[in-house]
Formats: structure tokens, C-alpha cells, sequence
């Protein structure tokens, strides 16, 4: 009997793991029957980079990830703005797609080489250098007749990321390419579909064209030469928190006892333990003194002014002055 039941309590115990698998299974099957699946239209991505520019201007990006505050108001304004339920999943896996087409597309105009200028946004490079540069980076082939989309708006997301390790900057600033609002979904008529611009296509060039890339894409359409104010405001604040992170001022001297110490111990005409050199270390007590000191240049005029202090007699500092 003992035996019998406890081949019955298993067979119990096995029948509710295999329950519990089969509840999680199906919980996992409802999750994905209610997500809804991304399909990044042009226009949303444009909102998505929009609203990313939006974050990185008033400081939801201290480094390189937006921080918590900065993902749920992206994720929070997309659903306002689009009407669909994307999750910050699926908005974190664009962010990173979109990266790494932009990592692409600035090492292409970066190339020397191939000699890219943004104001006529075509590439000097010959038939040859173009083979040659394929060859080496062949992603960048989807970059051949057409450029990456909204490449001014990423230069500012991804450029100022990078730029926070020192190693890429922002590209040239293009002023002539903005053409919709942070808060305000645009009404112009899109005419692209995908995140490429067309460029006319030499005719002799067709080792690496294809279909794709001659279907479907269209020239971007002229857009007024004065920019959007806010998309002009959020690039003055991304490029000057850059700027000052980058170019933060050199630290302000301690002018420390130690410090003072040090450059009377490299006097070599100043006897160390002498009247004069005990002298120094009993006016260094006092932070106008040390300032002084280690302020002159010379070792010659180092002397001197303790000399004359010592004749004249200095004023100490009460014990309460540091």
C-alpha cells in the first residue's frame, strides 16, 4: 500500500508540472496574439527619430541609452501620436536597427574617397573607388544611388552618442533638410518608401544595382530653406551640452600646502631645512601666500618675495583660516 501511494503522489506531481507548462505555453501564445507586430513606415520612423531628438534635448540621454523617464515618454508619445501599441521593446530593437544603418551610412561619407558633399548630397567617387570601397564594406552597397533617410536627425542622435567617447562627431549640419515638427505629426505628402533617397543613377554603373534599388524610391521632395524652429532648438542643445562636455574647462588650482611644498623642495639655491625654507613652510599656512607663491614663474623671484616677506613680516592666519 505505501508503495502505491506514493507511485500515486508522482504520477500527481507530474501531471500538475506538465499543467503549469502547458499554462505558460499558452499565456506565451496570448502575449504574442496581442502584440502588435512593427511595421516602420517612413512616417513612423520619422516620428520615432523625432521623439528621440525630442528626449536628447531636454536631458533624457545622459550618455548613450535614454534613461528610464526618457523611454516612457517616448513610448507614451509614440502611442498618442500613432494610435498603435508598440512596446518599448519593439521601439529599443528599431533604435538599434536604425544604428547600425546609420554606422554604415557615416563611415561611407566619412571615407575621404569617396568624397561626399553635403550641399549638391552626391559622392565624387570613380567606378574604381566605388568597386573598391563594395568590396571592403559591402552593407554599403544599399547606399550606392540612394541615401539613408532623415541622415541629418540621426547625425544628432547617434553622432552626439558616439561623440560622448570621443571617436564620432555630428556630420556637417544641413539646414535645408528639416521639414516637420516635434509635436506636430506632419502633413506633407510622403512620397518615399523606406528609409533611402533616391539619387539619379549613372547609367554605366550595374555591378551593384538591382531591382530594389530601382523601384519603389523616390527623390526627395524640395522643402523650405528656413528649418523647423523646434528641430533647430533641439540641435542648439544637444551640440552645446556636446560642446561644453567636451570642451570642460581645465580644473582650477588647489594651490595645496603639498603643492607649495613640492616647488620649494625643487628651489636647488634654497637650503632645505634653513632659516628661509622654514620660514616659507610657516606662511604657507595662510592660502593668499601659497597662491602667490605658486603663481611666480621663476625660482630667482620664488626667493626674493620670501626674503622681502621675512623682513617685512608676514601676517599669519588665525587657527580658524585654512
Amino acid at each position: 500500500m505505501a508503495i502505491d501511494t506514493l507511485i500515486r503522489w508522482y504520477w500527481v506531481q507530474i501531471l500538475a508540472c506538465i499543467s503549469n507548462i502547458l499554462k505558460m505555453g499558452s499565456h506565451q501564445r496570448k502575449v504574442k496574439l496581442n502584440q502588435v507586430k512593427a511595421n516602420w513606415t517612413p512616417e513612423l520612423h520619422e516620428i520615432f527619430v523625432d521623439l528621440c531628438l525630442e528626449q536628447i534635448s531636454i536631458g533624457n540621454r545622459p550618455g548613450t541609452s535614454f534613461n528610464k523617464d526618457g523611454w516612457v515618454n517616448i513610448l507614451n508619445s509614440f502611442h498618442t501620436r500613432t494610435g498603435l501599441g508598440y512596446e518599448k521593446v519593439q521601439l529599443k530593437n528599431h533604435l538599434d536597427v536604425t544604428k547600425k544603418h546609420w554606422t554604415t551610412w557615416h563611415q561611407l561619407v566619412s571615407t575621404d574617397t569617396m568624397k561626399w558633399n553635403p550641399e549638391t548630397r552626391r559622392f565624387g567617387a570613380s567606378e574604381e573607388e566605388w568597386v573598391e570601397y563594395l568590396e571592403a564594406n559591402p552593407d554599403a552597397a544599399q547606399y550606392r544611388f540612394k541615401e539613408l533617410l532623415f541622415a541629418d536627425k540621426l547625425d544628432i542622435i547617434f553622432g552626439v552618442a558616439a561623440g560622448s567617447g570621443g571617436t564620432v562627431r555630428p556630420l556637417r549640419r544641413r539646414r535645408h533638410n528639416y521639414c516637420t515638427t516635434l509635436t506636430q505629426p506632419s502633413t506633407r505628402p510622403k512620397k518615399h518608401h523606406n528609409y533611402l533617397t533616391e539619387r539619379e543613377a549613372p547609367t554605366h554603373f550595374s555591378k551593384y544595382q538591382d531591382d530594389s534599388m530601382n523601384t519603389g524610391f523616390h527623390a526627395v521632395e524640395p522643402v523650405s530653406a528656413i528649418p523647423d524652429s523646434n528641430i533647430e532648438r533641439c540641435y542648439d542643445a544637444v551640440e552645446s551640452r556636446s560642446f561644453m562636455t567636451i570642451q570642460s574647462p581645465l580644473p582650477k588650482p588647489s594651490y595645496s600646502i603639498e603643492d607649495c611644498i613640492k616647488c620649494l623642495d625643487s628651489i636647488e639655491e634654497l637650503e632645505q631645512g634653513g632659516e628661509l625654507y622654514l620660514f616659507a613652510l610657516d606662511i604657507f599656512l595662510k592660502q593668499e601666500y601659497r597662491e602667490i607663491f605658486l603663481n611666480l614663474k621663476k625660482s630667482s623671484t620664488r626667493i626674493a618675495w620670501l626674503e622681502r616677506l621675512q623682513t617685512v613680516g608676514p601676517q599669519f592666519p588665525s587657527h580658524s583660516e585654512s
